[in-house]
């Protein structure tokens, strides 16, 4: 185990000794159904445990650092609240939570436009005013950042109301966390747990598991930066005449060279994750949404890559190689003039998407160009619940999105492009006329508009302008709204080919 992760683990006394769930575990929260998950808290060191829930009976003991921790399947989808408690089991001692149901958890990250809520976007009146969803339970972590990992949170459950949704935050909770739960549970019919962690400014590697930061020189170089950082903490701490972080409940924290810094600091690397996901760690959740980008256009040659090892990051951190990890298409904006870099991160994060149990939903039609925080979250999230719905639940008779462009032809004056449709029943437009947005360019390179005409599942381009093309682009102009759909009223993305 390395220096850093040791300091997530610190030893308990005193006060902190007295028995305790960690700091997820609170009333009306929601347990991830159907499958092993952990629970765990604190206590007096090497006191044996016992946890209950509906009947369930787990005996653990509680180690020399003061942690305790079993594993519990809370079985079906449950939506009578009931009580989790835990006891020490020579003194009767007992701690308990409330009102707990069982569902589907979805952990929902990003930078600003996952942060903004739901009474700072459009329609919020009417909107906040019907959110009351008893089954829909909202854990808001407020937006913060450490040196180093933490295990503490100033968050709790709520029930979905129209008072906790527009409390706190950005106006609030998640709009785009909002309606992707509400979709899922009206669709499913199972309570909903949702876990806002999103920070505004923020570049991916904040949010990178420590452990994922390898096998790249650009991911090494973060994990070389923790670990300097941690060396020159830990040396800090000795010259002050400071306990080492595992054997004192990480003190310090002042001394630590990641500290103080700010949003604008743009954070460092794992400092999202050291206090907004690792308090969290090791609880169990269905999928990861995730909307950011903003701060890495610009940056798009090692986007992906970051991408990636984000994906491996919350993989790893909630325990399963098998949880999906959904994200936004950022929405188009003009960047200062420099919108051909928004174009190189789209790029960046479909390739992305291509990771397994991966995929992406767009935004293309839903941009502000007046202001890189669109208010119309709506389309977003329940564009979000389409791709979970259809992808993780498997249910057929949900569009995991709109048209995906599967094969190109090119041919004299023209190309046939190939898409895929929901349920084969073909493409259409969002507005009746003709497509547009496309283009084709030859070997030079320069790009033409093409006329487009829908035959079932192909469009049909052509272009006097041109012999032989050799290049085909949709959309690929910031601020152009395509109208190619099919029978998911969802635009096909834009593309460059």
């Amino acid at each position: 185990m390395s220096t850093y992760e040791t300091s997530a683990a610190p030893a308990l006394h005193g006060e902190a000794a007295r028995l305790a769930f960690g700091a997820i575990f609170t009333d009306h929260m929601v347990l991830q159904r159907e499958r092993d998950i952990p629970v765990w808290g604190y206590g007096p060191a090497r006191s044996a445990v016992e946890v209950s829930f509906g009947g369930l009976v787990r005996r653990g003991r509680v180690g020399a650092d003061g942690r305790w921790a079993v594993r519990l399947n809370p079985g079906a989808a449950s939506a009578e609240g009931r009580r989790l408690a835990v006891r020490l089991v020579a003194s009767g001692q007992a701690a308990a939570l409330e009102d707990v149901l069982v569902g589907d958890v979805w952990f929902c990250s990003g930078q600003s436009n996952m942060e903004l809520g739901l009474a700072s976007a459009a329609d919020s009146e009417r909107e906040v005013a019907g959110a009351d969803f008893p089954l829909i339970r909202l854990f808001l972590i407020h937006k913060t950042s450490a040196p180093a990992p933490v295990r503490t949170l100033d968050a709790r459950w709520k029930l979905c109301t129209p008072e906790a949704v527009a409390e706190h935050g950005w106006g609030g909770f998640s709009a785009v966390g909002y309606h992707f739960g509400r979709r899922i549970h009206q669709q499913l019919g199972v309570p909903v747990g949702l876990i806002q962690a999103a920070y505004g400014g923020s570049k991916v590697q904040p949010f990178i598991d420590p452990a994922c930061m390898a096998g790249d020189p650009v991911l090494e170089a973060y994990r070389q930066e923790i670990a300097e950082a941690d060396e020159q903490w830990r040396a800090a701490l000795a010259q002050a005449g400071l306990p080492a972080p595992e054997e004192a409940g990480a003190p310090g924290m002042e001394l630590h060279p990641f500290a103080p810094f700010d949003q604008w600091d743009t954070l460092k690397p794992a400092s999202a994750w050291n206090a907004m996901v690792h308090p969290l760690l090791p609880f169990a959740v269905r999928g990861v949404l995730w909307y950011q980008g903003e701060s890495d256009v610009g940056l798009a040659d090692t986007y992906e890559l970051k991408m990636r090892a984000l994906i491996a990051g919350f993989r790893h951190s909630f325990g399963s190689q098998r949880t999906p990890v959904y994200f936004a298409q950022i929405a188009p904006w003009a960047y200062d003039g420099n919108s051909w870099q928004l174009l190189e991160l789209w790029q960046a994060q479909y390739a992305a998407a291509r990771a397994p149990l991966s995929g992406i939903v767009t935004t293309v039609d839903v941009g502000d160009m007046d202001d890189i925080h669109p208010t119309n979250k709506r389309p977003v999230g329940e564009r979000f619940a389409a791709l979970a719905l259809a992808k993780t639940y498997g249910r057929a008779d949900v569009p995991a999105g709109g048209p995906e462009l599967r094969s190109v032809r090119f041919r004299r004056g023209g190309a046939v492009l190939r898409f895929s449709t929901f349920q084969g029943a073909g493409l259409r437009t969002a507005d009746g006329a003709a497509p547009l947005g496309f283009e084709l360019a030859g070997a030079d390179g320069v790009f033409h508009p093409a006329q487009g005409a829908l035959e079932g599942e192909t469009v049909v381009l052509s272009c006097l302008d041109l012999a032989l093309p050799s290049r085909v682009r949709h959309a690929w102009q910031v601020g152009v709204t395509p109208n190619l759909t099919d029978e998911s009223g969802v635009p096909a993305l834009p593309f460059s080919r």
